[in-house]
Formats: C-alpha cells, sequence, structure tokens
C-alpha cells in the first residue's frame, strides 16, 4: 500500500532551530502546543570557552475546528528565552492540580513549567549534572498509565549517564544518577506498565533495559543496531510492547517479557529516526519523526507507512499527536526553523 502524502494546514517559523513539539494530554488544556528550539550562537562561555546554546519556549494554542490558517489554526500564546532545548514531554498527570512541561536543557537541567492561566510559568528547575556542559538529551515521565504514583522523571545525558529525579513534599531532588553507556545516551523511557523498569539507547548503538530499584542492567541488545538507538516509547495501549528507532533508519517492536529479538520492523523511506510517538487512542498507528526524510505515520499491524509528510526542508526532529483532535499532528525541523500542523489520518 502506497502513503499518502500529508499537506501543510498551518505553520510557523520558530527563528531558532526547532527540535522538539509537544501537545498537551491534559483533557481541559489539550488544546495546549509546545515547541522547543536550540541555537548555537558566537556567543562564547567565560568558564570554558564553549560557544553559548540557546533557546525559545513557544506555547500555542491549536484551535482545530477553526479555518485553516495559521492565523486562526495556530495561534502563538507565548514565548520564553531559554537554554537551548533538547527534549520535552507534558506528565499526563496534573502536578501540584496544574498541567506541568519537564524540559531537558543544554546546560544539565530539567525545568518544568506549569500551565497557569493560559500561560507557562517557571515551577521547578532541577540542576542534574554538576557540569553545566554535560547536555541533558531527554526526559520521560513515569505516569502515563499509572497517573496516582509519585511524580518520577527519568533524564538521560551527554555523557552516557541516566538520571532519576524525583518529588517529595516540598521540592524536586536527583535520586540517583549512573553511568550507562559510553557515549551519548539520546533516549531513556519508562516502562508505563511497570515504572520500576526503564530503557535505555545510545550512540553506542545499545539498547539497554534497568531496574531502577537495584539500578542495575538486566538485559542489553547489541545486535539489533548498526548505529545509535534514538527513539524509543513504552505503548500507553498494550501492556508488554515498546517501540524504538534509531539513527539507522529502522524501527523495531519489541514484547518487553524477551528482548533478544524484536517482534517486527519497519524501514522507513531513509533520514534516521529521532522521534517515536504512539497514537493517543489507536494501537495500531505510530508517528515517526525521521529527520532528513520527513515526518511518517505508520500502521504497525502492517509495519508500513501509510502517510508521509514531506514539506519540512530540513530534519524532522519533533513530532506529536494531538490529544484534541487524534489525528492532528505537529511536526518541527531544525535548520529551516518551522513547525507544521498536518492531518494524520488514515
Amino acid at each position: 500500500m502506497a502513503s499518502d502524502r500529508a499537506l501543510s494546514l498551518a505553520s510557523t517559523d520558530t527563528l531558532f532551530s526547532a527540535d522538539s513539539t509537544e501537545f498537551c494530554p491534559i483533557p481541559d488544556h489539550a488544546r495546549f502546543l509546545a515547541c522547543g528550539t536550540y541555537q548555537l550562537t558566537d556567543e562564547r562561555q567565560k568558564s570554558n570557552d564553549a560557544q553559548v546554546r540557546k533557546g525559545k519556549l513557544y506555547l500555542f494554542q491549536v484551535e482545530p475546528n477553526a479555518t485553516t490558517t495559521t492565523n486562526s489554526l495556530l495561534q502563538q500564546k507565548q514565548v520564553i528565552e531559554t537554554p537551548a532545548i533538547l527534549d520535552m514531554k507534558w506528565s499526563h498527570a496534573l502536578v501540584n492540580d496544574r498541567p506541568v512541561l519537564g524540559v531537558a536543557d543544554s546546560i544539565g537541567g530539567l525545568q518544568l513549567y506549569a500551565i497557569d492561566n493560559q500561560q507557562f510559568k517557571p515551577d521547578t528547575h532541577v540542576q542534574v549534572t554538576e557540569d553545566d556542559t554535560v547536555l541533558c538529551l531527554s526526559l520521560d515521565w513515569a505516569s502515563r498509565v499509572g497517573r496516582s504514583i509519585t511524580p518520577l522523571i527519568a533524564t538521560s545525558h551527554s555523557n552516557g549517564d541516566l538520571s532519576l529525579v524525583k518529588a517529595n513534599e516540598t521540592d524536586w531532588l536527583v535520586e540517583h544518577q549512573w553511568h550507562a553507556h559510553d557515549l551519548e545516551a539520546w533516549i531513556v523511557a519508562f516502562n508505563y506498565w511497570n515504572p520500576h523498569t526503564l530503557y535505555s539507547g545510545a550512540d553506542d548503538a545499545t539498547l539497554k533495559v534497568w531496574d531502577t530499584r537495584t539500578y542495575q542492567c538486566t538485559s542489553t541488545n547489541r545486535r539489533q543496531y548498526m548505529m545509535g538507538v534514538t527513539a524509543m516509547q513504552s505503548s500507553p495501549h498494550n501492556e508488554h510492547t515498546l517501540v524504538t528507532g534509531s539513527y539507522d533508519e529502522h524501527i523495531h517492536f519489541w514484547d518487553t517479557r524477551n528482548m533478544r529479538t524484536p517482534l517486527s520492523e519497519v524501514h522507513t523511506p531513509g533520514g534516521g529516526i529521532w522521534r517515536l510517538k504512539w497514537h493517543p487512542t489507536r494501537s495500531d498507528r505510530l508517528l515517526s519523526a525521521s529527520m532528513h526524510a520527513g515526518a511518517f505515520v505508520i500502521d504497525t499491524e502492517n509495519s508500513q507507512v501509510v502517510k508521509s509528510f514531506l514539506d519540512h526542508r530540513s530534519m524532522a526532529y519533533g513530532a506529536d499527536w494531538s490529544f484534541q483532535q487524534p489525528d492532528l499532528v505537529a511536526s518541527c525541523s531544525f535548520y529551516d526553523h518551522i513547525m507544521h500542523i498536518w492531518d494524520g489520518a488514515t
């Protein structure tokens, strides 16, 4: 089956290079969309003469029932100057009765922003790494399925470390940090059905499984990948399903009870893979931000691409499904610094 090509419904110039876009999953706030950017500047840090990385965090309001023009479908509500942003994720549970976005930044920090009166308000900043030259590359919340658990975030870092950051009664603290990979740990993800299990992928072309009670690696897979492991997400629909992606352009589907060999795989149309997102309501649809190739909707039951979005003229790093209108997609690309809204329905 040849894939259909989606067209842009609305777009916006993010000025800095766009690399992360995330729809709010909280029902009363699902119209909100965040976009994060990363820009390597000509400025130099006084401490080590390294180039300064800057970012912007955008908050948009998306109105799917509006006429499909940028000014009505996609409305910018706010922009905040930040360190460069590498990854963002919303909590699927309210934190202190508010929707909260976690942001991984270029100075080893985890910044939490709460939605208050339709605006982002900085909530908590955790300096996860003591060395501010170590980038915080990705994050994941433990609470997508078990939303009543104590808020817990995992982060991965450019020095190969992983960290667990946990809320206590008054603050957020780094509960534990350990060296997981010898190269950049591009991605970390919880098993949403069992938050004691954590997955990580790195530039060493290795997928690892961790027990967060002991911080021990319980499984390692080096055979499946020819290049770095860059993307992964536990399925919110099927308890024992994990999806992973790599620079090698392959998506693998795993039964988490046996991580030796994947259940199936999809070879995307080139470009490498940076983010993978399960559809909010359909267990058979997956979204891939596939860098140089574009963004794709994948039929997971038939292991094939069923919709393509090819309007990005640069590396598509970020993509996400709307939780308000579940087939609506936002994707963003780097050097052309643009975010598009498009219809991912198949």
